[in-house]
C-alpha cells in the first residue's frame, strides 16, 4: 500500500490542501531565489503557460520502487483474481545512484525547494539513502522520506537516519496490533514499526535537535477505527510532532489506470487548470524517467507490458530540458483545455489522457474507499495471512 503524498483521496487534494499540510516543505530554509521561483510558477499557472521560466518547486524521485511489503491496494500486492499484478516488475537493481542523484540535485538546488525520496518504493530499501539525504541537504534542499518503517534497525542505523539531512519523516501507522495492522501491511510487523519510531523521536530528542519533522500518517479502515485515539495519545507520548489521518481505500490502484473506466468527454475549461502538477511539481524515477504527476497510470510505471508515456529522461537531457519538452507542453496545453484533445488528437496520446482530473469519467464507479466498505468485503486472507482480493471485491 502506498503511503499518500499528500494525504487523502486525490481527487480531493485542491493546491491551497497541499501548501496548507506541506507548507513546512516549501517554507523552511526558504531563499530569495526559491521564493521568486515560486513567484513566478503560480504566475505561469494563472496564466496557463505552457512554456515556463519557473522550475519545479518539489522534486518527488523514485530512488527505488522496490518494497518490502505486499499491501493488497498496492502494485507490489500479491497477483489476485484477476493476475493484473503479475506485469509489475520490481528488482533490486532498479537503484538510482549517488553519482545520479548528485548531478540531479546540483541542476534544482538553487530553485527548488525539497525532494521527497520514494513513489512506489519504500526508500529504506535504498542501501544509500542517508548519503543521498546528505547530498540533498548540503545542497541547501528539504529532504521527505515516506516509509513503512518496518525493517529491523539498529540503534546505528536509527542515528544515522536522523543525522542524515533529513528534514521531513512520514511514518505510516496503521493500527497498533499486528491483527489490525498485518491486515493492510501485509508482510510488516507493527511491533518494529513502533520500536524505530519510539527510538527515532527518543534520539532526536536526546541530541536537542528539531529535525526531521516526525509525522505520522494512520490511514483509517474499518478494523483499525477504533484503535486510533490509544494511537493518538501514544505517538504523543513518544514525541511525534503530527498525525495525520484520513480514510484510506480498499481498490488497487491497477483499478483506476485508463481503461478501467468509461471517459465521458473533456471537462469544461475554466480560469486555472485542471492540474497542478505540470507547474509546480516533477516525478522522476530511479533511471531518470520523468512522468508529471503520482496519481494516475500507476500501474503503467514498472509493468512489463505497457506504455509509461513518460516525458523525458534528465539523465540523458537535464531537468530544464525535460521540463519545457514537447511532450511537457503540450501536457499542459491539455490539462489547461481538454477540449483540444477533439481538434487535436495527438493529446490523446499525453500521460493526461483520461485523468479524472482532466476528463469527466466513471472512475470513481471504481473507487471502494474504507469509509464505506469492511476489508472482509472485498478480500480473503489466505492461511498465508496474506490478503487477496476475492471475486466479489473486483471493482470492474
Amino acid at each position: 500500500m502506498r503511503w499518500e503524498f499528500w494525504g487523502g483521496a486525490p481527487e480531493q487534494r485542491s493546491l491551497r490542501d497541499v501548501v496548507k499540510r506541506r507548507r513546512g516543505w516549501f517554507l523552511d530554509g526558504l531563499t530569495p531565489p526559491k521564493l521568486a521561483n515560486m513567484v513566478v510558477a503560480g504566475a505561469e499557472y494563472a496564466a496557463k503557460r505552457t512554456v515556463l521560466r519557473g522550475w519545479p518547486i518539489a522534486l518527488k524521485i523514485d530512488i527505488s520502487p522496490c518494497c518490502n511489503l505486499n499491501c493488497p491496494t498496492c502494485v507490489h500486492g500479491k497477483p489476485s483474481v484477476d493476475h493484473r499484478l503479475e506485469n509489475q516488475e520490481f528488482r533490486p537493481d532498479q537503484r538510482m545512484s549517488v553519482d545520479q542523484f548528485e548531478g540531479l540535485v546540483r541542476e534544482v538546488q538553487s530553485r527548488s525547494t525539497i525532494v521527497s525520496l520514494y513513489y512506489l518504493g519504500d526508500p529504506l530499501m535504498h542501501p544509500d539513502l542517508c548519503e543521498m539525504c546528505s547530498v540533498a541537504r548540503s545542497g541547501g534542499l528539504n529532504v521527505h522520506i515516506g516509509t513503512s518503517f518496518s525493517f529491523r534497525l539498529s540503534d546505528e542505523q536509527i542515528r544515522q537516519l536522523v543525522t542524515s539531512g533529513l528534514t521531513h519523516l512520514t511514518v505510516c501507522v496503521d493500527g497498533l496490533s499486528q491483527e489490525t495492522y498485518g491486515l493492510t501491511r501485509v508482510g510488516g510487523r507493527v511491533d518494529r514499526v513502533l520500536s524505530n519510531l519510539r527510538r527515532a523521536c527518543a534520539f532526536r530528542q536526546g541530541q536537542g535537535r528539531n529535525r526531521p519533522r516526525i509525522e505520522v500518517q494512520y490511514i483509517r479502515f474499518q478494523h483499525n477505527v477504533d484503535e486510533l485515539g490509544r494511537a493518538r495519545d501514544l505517538f504523543a507520548e513518544m514525541g511525534v510532532d503530527d498525525v495525520v489521518s484520513f480514510w484510506g481505500s480498499l481498490h488497487n490502484y491497477l483499478d483506476c489506470d485508463p481503461g478501467t473506466y468509461a471517459v465521458h468527454g473533456p471537462r469544461k475549461q475554466r480560469l486555472l487548470p485542471w492540474c497542478y502538477w505540470p507547474y509546480f511539481f516533477m516525478v522522476v524515477k530511479y533511471d531518470g524517467s520523468v512522468i508529471p504527476c503520482c496519481n494516475h497510470r500507476i500501474g503503467s510505471q514498472y509493468s512489463r507490458t505497457e506504455s509509461p508515456r513518460t516525458l523525458g529522461n534528465v539523465f540523458e537531457t537535464s531537468v530544464l530540458d525535460v521540463w519545457n519538452s514537447p511532450t511537457y507542453q503540450a501536457l499542459r496545453r491539455l490539462v489547461s483545455d481538454s477540449e483540444l484533445s477533439r481538434s487535436e488528437p495527438r493529446l490523446r496520446a499525453s500521460f493526461c489522457d483520461e485523468c479524472a482530473r482532466v476528463f469527466d469519467t466513471a472512475r470513481e464507479l471504481n473507487v471502494r474507499s474504507a469509509e464505506d466498505y469492511t476489508l472482509e468485503e472485498l478480500y480473503e486472507v489466505g492461511a498465508d495471512g496474506v490478503s487477496r482480493r476475492s471475486r466479489g471485491g473486483d471493482s470492474r
